[in-house]
């Protein structure tokens, strides 16, 4: 538990956001900086409809045009990662009711200076629920509109992690009256202080300063501050050595996840500054669990045992990031990794195999992953893995959108998945294991963890609680549904002069503050 405790209060290292510069442009510290700050994605923009999509690249950019009721800001400078953001305080009443306060000076940037008030709010958690993101407010019930800067959000029934939603980008508030007029893209009017110019899918999405943004006095270390650059843009580099060759001949300011290979010449190269922290992003290996013979424990615990995850990580990262046992990202409130687990042991393997009914393998199965790097090193090793205990594994990589389709319809045998979660539990726990959720890729149907899990979402007694986590931790686990291999760290890539910078350990960052001073 001392262990637990310890890691808690350290795990999460970010930057602080800071300022200076120099340039064409003068930031509000009267700093000069280059007009436009330029970030290479490595994956497309695919939809900018808040809350009919939830991709992080997508939420990226709509974290400078949009803001939420309650701020998550990942702990950084000692402060409490959930603090106010358009609402000023709250407070349950009773179990199922929590009473919001709103700032009174926000208004939204459609250029009419339409204030924000409780009827948008009631509309945007309303609406949520009629779409793809309404796991993300599980529990709603209603609003009711107390006064222009009061509401109060009925839940079913107590949750621990319900206000934290409410940090969630995807519920960002949006305009009533954009869609009551008939605005074309309603969804694009946000309260933040960069709003849209233009997208052209494949090549960019452009944002521009908000001149008479609503927080134009705060100050500059408040999480709702003013903008500095001009422009903000994102620009999808999809191929990895072409994101890398961009930023060092200055065509972008920041290449987002740039290849573990490169690194050293960009170490190397005296305009670029290359940044590491442990991450949050779990990289894992699972089973469909509805599909044969994939329904054996005994056999996904020899297959568990099976997988060098010091070779996956090397061949993946070159060994950037952390092994570990458990299925919850680090960071994360409750994180347990001391259990046994299962470490690589070919001989416990084989007795594994055995005790399953398979003591001489004879197993073909199907490997499907996403195209490109590091799903191909992943697979790769796995597949040299499994074939030492009998187990004939066939590769298939596909494009993103098609691997999701096929492991929600449950035609996938085994698959490699990503998990990144810094900010809610529930978000683990509910949304990969519950049964019946749409993002359980395993299928994995088990009323024992169902009742763990919603026990973790309303037990009050947060003794009581924590033990319930690590009992989930250690159950989901000895269950095997998934083999997490590694947390990735955070390696990103930058022009030396950019400043302002507010980084995620799981690639969320904010860059509504950020320019290059030149």
């Amino acid at each position: 538990m001392k262990k637990l405790l310890a890691f808690l209060c350290s795990i999460m290292m970010i930057f602080a956001l800071v300022g200076c510069g120099g340039g064409d442009k003068k930031a509000d510290n009267g700093a000069a900086h280059k007009e436009k700050l330029v970030i290479g994605t490595d994956a497309d923009i695919n939809n900018l409809n808040l809350q009919k999509q939830q991709d992080s690249v997508n939420n990226i950019i709509l974290k400078n045009t949009h803001q939420t009721l309650v701020f998550f800001n990942n702990g950084s400078q000692g402060k409490e990662r959930f603090v106010p953001g358009l609402a000023t305080d709250w407070k349950f009443t009773d179990d199922t009711h929590i009473l919001m306060h709103l700032r009174k000076d926000v208004y939204f940037n459609d250029g009419k200076k339409t204030p924000m008030t409780a009827d948008d709010v009631k509309f945007t958690l309303d609406m949520a629920m009629t779409n793809v993101v309404k796991s993300a407010l599980a529990g709603y019930v209603q609003s009711k509109v107390i006064d222009p800067h009061t509401i109060e959000i009925e839940i079913k029934t107590y949750n621990n992690e319900f206000v934290q939603s409410l940090a969630s980008l995807p519920l960002a508030i949006q305009s009533k009256k954009a869609y009551d007029d008939g605005v074309k893209d309603p969804w694009y009017i946000g309260t933040g202080p960069y709003k849209f110019d233009k997208w052209v899918q494949g090549e960019y999405c452009r944002l521009t300063k908000v001149k008479d943004y609503w927080g134009n006095n705060l100050k500059a270390d408040d999480n709702y501050a003013p903008g500095v650059a001009e422009i903000i843009e994102f620009r999808p580099i999809i191929e990895a050595s072409s994101r890398v060759m961009a930023l060092q001949a200055g065509e972008i300011d920041v290449c987002i996840n740039p290849p573990i290979s490169d690194l050293k010449f960009l170490k190397d190269d005296k305009n670029v500054t290359v940044y590491e922290q442990p991450g949050t992003r779990l990289f894992y290996f699972a089973f469909n669990v509805e599909q044969k013979p994939w329904d054996n424990k005994k056999l996904r615990q020899a297959v568990a045992t099976a997988i060098d995850k010091k070779a996956v990580l090397d061949a993946a990262l070159n060994g950037k990031g952390t092994m570990q046992k458990t299925i919850l990202n680090r960071g994360l409130w409750g994180f347990y990794d001391d259990m046994k687990g299962y470490d690589f042991d070919l001989a416990r393997a084989k007795a594994l195999m055995a005790e399953a009914g398979y003591a001489n393998g004879g197993i073909t199965t199907t490997l499907t992953y996403a195209n490109g790097a590091p799903y191909e090193q992943i697979a790769t090793v796995i597949q040299a893995n499994l074939a030492q205990i009998g187990i004939t594994v066939k590769l298939e990589p596909m494009e993103q959108a098609a691997l999701k389709t096929k492991c929600k319809d449950g035609k996938q045998q085994l698959f490699l998945w990503r998990w990144n979660e810094d900010s809610k539990v529930d978000f683990v726990y509910r949304d990969l294991f519950y049964t019946g959720s749409g993002s359980n890729y395993h299928h994995f149907a088990d009323k024992k963890a169902d009742a763990m899990i919603d026990a973790v979402a309303t037990e009050k007694d947060q003794d009581k609680r924590l033990k319930t986590g690590i009992a989930l931790q250690e159950y989901l686990v000895d269950e095997c549904p998934q083999v997490p291999l590694y947390i990735a760290n955070l390696v990103i890539a930058y022009n030396k002069n950019l400043k302002g910078q507010y980084f995620y350990g799981g690639g969320n960052h904010v860059w509504a503050h950020a320019y290059v001073a030149k």
